[in-house]
């Protein structure tokens, strides 16, 4: 989903109490950094326990108004992308 989206998807969980926790957020590049791997499992540099079908994910982090942050998993690297573009989410809770 584009990064409107996933923003709109982060308000929608929070306003229906998912998991009776209403403060679900995307994750900072730190922390969605903090999930890749040195070494690839599989296709992905992340851990078989997460889903691999997220391989890019967004996280809550801007580059430009027009560009955020996303974590590569399929290459293991972050890169700034156009919001338009269309990515995955991974919620994140706390902070």
């Amino acid at each position: 989903m584009t990064y409107k989206a996933a923003q709109e998807y982060v308000l929608k969980l929070n306003q229906q109490r998912f998991a009776g926790c209403n403060d679900w957020r995307l994750p900072t590049l730190e922390e969605a950094m903090s999930l890749m791997e040195s070494k690839k499992h599989g296709e992905l540099y992340l851990d078989r326990v997460f889903d691999h079908k997220q391989r890019w994910i967004w996280t809550s982090d801007h580059h430009s108004e027009g560009a955020a942050w996303v974590v590569l998993f399929d290459v293991g690297n972050c890169n700034f992308n156009p919001v338009g573009y269309d990515y995955y989410v991974r919620v994140v809770r706390g902070g």
